[in-house]
């Protein structure tokens, strides 16, 4: 947007009021600005071009000046629009009344919102919203700090290099990223999220800026390091966006020592999270029955732990509720009552709350007592029990000052209720209840004067008067004061009268600033029970967590694991996922230990291959969770990391081969496994010609038995690997059982020790229903094939002598990695 020297935009004479625009506009050029005109919030110049685009409303013009307007009391939904379209909005506010002001009304931004900066409840999901800094060392290292501002949470982590910080993002869905103007530039090529770029001043006096923000005179305890920057550029972002002083949660770091990470690629092949592979474990264990828990189940399942006491102790609780069941079900309908109080906090925390807040947030506190009263029953829930604050005097303070049933907005004189103001119900009376006054005040004057035809009225010069015929004037009191002479009757006004008038004029505005000034004298008084109140928040999110794994457990009939050293044993496993959407699940057995540790998995296509190796990682990961887990009987080790490389896709937006991508993921397995992690394979090696890819999945195979000596499962077509288990004793060849029959194959989906003879590819095809003519040719072609071919001895079972070379080099030379 450009604009010419003194009041001119172009050819448009600018007025006091759009100089005032352009004034605020010059602040905030990088966000549409939406400037408050009365009735509506208007846009101007390119900002009302793009306004009208994205809400599709229409395009007007003042003075050539190009104008969009949206009226104020649908801002909320035109705001979820722009935002979501990835603008930052910032919202100008008349700051007098336009009817008292001297001259032109003074505006000024109040509210500059961001994809990850909102607080409205309007304009959220249930889910986390999580806004990030970022500041980049000299040694690449990259530090990060998350908040969600909606709940206050503060989250500090970081990554090694941008494709870790990548793979996080895609993991966490991050709304918005914030970080120096350089780091964007680089940034804004390999992620699609919302980026602000931060000027430096955003860095200076991080630790000043911290402490303000928690009111602290130290913040060493934090122990924040080099998240310092980040930390204090995210703090002074909020301030500029909410326009208050950031309110926030003790920070948490996200520990590699403490929590699992779980890189995209993971969580896109386990299918943890809803996204295009439709059905996922969230789903199916998102019993939950609060915002918060289904938010806290997200966390969870994306951070398994690897302390195996703190594993213990989740599974302990969720045993509890699963032996108490009905106590389970009367917690879960407790839980019922409860609404989002985390973010009802945060919205107190910046005087952001409505009404409506207050009364979800007694509503939530009524269920307080009789939760803490069920969960007493039970002795090994007393940590529960006893984490659950008694707020009941804000409870009974919230009841006694806000109607039940809220009937307007705030300021209108529906929302307090009667008696908690003396001042406010006479007013009310007034304002609600004036012409009944009139007529009671008419009424008590013709009695006390004794003129009948004495009445009250009202007119824009005099106001309130006393209307009494010239015949009975006689009979008027010393304190009438005359205001006017009529041909038939005088007009008086009397001190009451004037000062009904008085009251009767102010009504309306005492009423809307006296409801307003005791709502926001309770809010402040809840205020004080801030540390309270997230407390009950994060302890009703787990209960809600626990008695959900107790619930889905006893559905679904799943069992609690054993935590072991290193026996990795499940009995009649199932994948949690499949099983709900199948009618006859056939469950499969695993067995793993300290000798044998890896398993060549061969079978046919559609025989259930995938379904199994990923029913393994699932339960694993379910264990390091605290859930019960799909099996008759499981023991667990406490997995480091688990990994997962399955299929075969494109990595299109990096211009990646299917087949490099292949590597890639592969590389980074070989290069953070370690011998606690889990290794699930499919199909690796596909990408390439036959013979390249036996020969890296062979080599690879190798490098992790021999090198890593981790637990895996590989999953292939290449029965060529089979011949591993007779090169290295912990090596298992387990097949898919098929079952031949004149109408065709059955796939048995059951998994037992051996090596699949062929692949049935044919047989696949025909269940797909390629035509039957091509099936027919297609086995004319194999017969010749299998007859004429000299494949099978070039590929096949490996001589004696080729056999004797391998077992002498079990060693993996050094440089295998640069293979990959």
């Amino acid at each position: 947007m450009q604009h010419g020297k003194g009041d001119l935009f172009g050819n448009v004479k600018l007025t006091p009021m759009m100089k005032q625009y352009m004034e605020i506009k010059e602040r905030y050029k990088d966000a549409i600005l939406l400037f408050r005109l009365g009735d509506f919030y208007e846009a101007f110049f390119d900002d009302a071009h793009t306004v009208s685009r994205v809400l599709n409303i229409v395009l007007t013009k003042r003075q050539d000046a190009p104008m969009a307007g949206i009226p104020y009391h649908a801002l909320d939904n035109y705001l979820k629009k722009l935002v979501e379209a990835g603008y930052k909005v910032a919202i100008c506010e008349q700051m007098e009344d336009p009817a008292t002001a001297k001259g032109i009304v003074k505006r000024e931004v109040t509210r500059v919102i961001t994809p990850g900066t909102i607080i409205e409840d309007e304009l959220l999901t249930s889910e986390n919203n999580f806004l990030m800094s970022l500041y980049e060392q000299s040694d690449g290292t990259i530090h990060a700090v998350l908040s969600d501002p909606s709940t206050g949470d503060v989250i500090i982590t970081k990554f090694g290099n941008i494709e870790e910080l990548v793979d996080f993002v895609s993991t966490h869905r991050i709304s918005q990223i914030i970080c120096s103007e350089e780091f964007a530039e680089r940034l804004r090529s390999v992620v699609d999220v919302f980026i602000d770029k931060l000027d430096d001043w955003y860095y200076s006096d991080p630790e000043e800026t911290i402490k303000g923000a928690y009111g602290l005179a130290s913040i060493d305890h934090f122990e924040l390091g080099a998240s310092l920057k980040p930390f204090g550029a995210l703090v002074k972002y909020l301030k500029y966006t909410l326009n208050k002083d950031a309110k926030l949660k003790t920070p948490r770091f996200l520990e590699e020592s403490i929590y699992m990470t779980l890189d995209s690629t993971t969580v896109e092949n386990l299918s943890l999270l809803p996204g295009e592979r439709g059905k996922n474990l969230y789903d199916v264990l998102n019993k939950t029955r609060t915002p918060m828990g289904s938010r806290l189940l997200k966390w969870v399942i994306l951070h398994p732990l690897k302390d195996r006491i703190s594993i213990e102790k989740r599974l302990d609780t969720v045993e509890v509720f699963y032996e108490d069941f009905l106590l389970t079900n009367e917690v879960r309908e407790y839980l019922d009552g409860v609404y989002d109080i985390e973010r009802i906090v945060s919205r107190l925390e910046y005087d952001n709350a409505k009404p409506k807040d207050l009364l979800s947030l007694k509503v939530t506190l009524e269920i307080v007592g009789p939760l803490r009263e069920a969960l007493m029953t039970n002795e090994g829930l007393s940590e529960l029990f006893t984490n659950l604050p008694d707020l009941t005097e804000v409870r009974e303070e919230i009841a006694r000052t806000i109607e039940e049933n809220i009937e307007g907005e705030l300021g209108e004189g529906k929302i307090v209720r009667q008696g908690v103001s003396k001042e406010l119900d006479e007013y009310r009376e007034l304002l609600y209840h004036s012409e009944e006054k009139l007529r009671e005040f008419e009424e008590k004057e013709r009695v006390r004067t004794g003129i009948q035809k004495l009445k009250v009225s009202f007119n824009n010069v005099f106001g309130y008067y006393i209307e009494v015929p010239k015949g009975q004037v006689k009979n008027v009191p010393d304190y009438y004061t005359r205001v006017q002479t009529l041909v038939n009757a005088e007009r008086f006004t009397t001190p009451e009268l004037k000062e009904f008038e008085q009251k009767i004029l102010a009504a309306k505005e005492k009423v809307e600033l006296l409801e307003k000034l005791i709502f926001k004298q309770l809010c402040d008084r809840i205020k004080s029970h801030v540390n309270e109140l997230r407390i009950l928040a994060e302890t009703l999110s787990w209960i809600d967590l626990y008695t959900t794994f107790a619930y889905v457990a006893k559905q679904y009939g799943y069992t609690r694991p054993e935590l072991s050293d290193d026996e990795f044993v499940i009995v009649a496993g199932r994948h949690p996922v499949v099983e709900r959407f199948v009618s006859e699940f056939v469950p499969n057995d695993t067995y793993m230990d300290k000798n044998v540790r890896m398993f060549i998995l061969t079978g046919p296509n559609m025989s259930g291959k995938s379904t199994y190796i990923r029913q393994v990682g699932l339960i694993a990961l379910m264990a390091q969770i605290g859930s019960f887990v799909p099996a008759k009987e499981a023991k667990i080790p406490v997995f480091d990391r688990i990994f997962t490389r399955m299929g075969a896709r494109d990595d299109i937006s990096t211009g990646k081969s299917t087949f490099l991508t292949e590597m890639n993921e592969v590389a980074l397995i070989l290069n953070k496994a370690t011998d606690r992690s889990l290794v699930l394979l499919d199909e690796v090696g596909r990408g390439t010609s036959t013979f390249d890819g036996i020969s890296i999945a062979w080599a690879m195979s190798e490098y992790i038995y021999n090198e890593i000596k981790c637990k895996t499962i590989f999953a292939t077509h290449f029965t060529e690997l089979t011949e591993l288990a007779s090169v290295y004793n912990g090596i298992k060849n387990y097949t898919v059982e098929v079952k031949e029959t004149k109408d065709g194959v059955i796939f048995l989906h059951k998994v037992v020790e051996g090596v699949a003879d062929r692949s049935y590819g044919i047989e696949v095809a025909a269940i797909a229903g390629l035509p039957e003519s091509i099936i027919i040719r297609a086995k004319e072609v194999l017969d010749v094939i299998v007859e004429k071919s000299d494949i099978e001895k070039k590929v096949g079972i490996l001589k004696e002598g080729q056999m004797k070379k391998l077992k002498a080099k079990k060693a993996v030379p050094e440089g295998q990695l640069r293979l990959f």
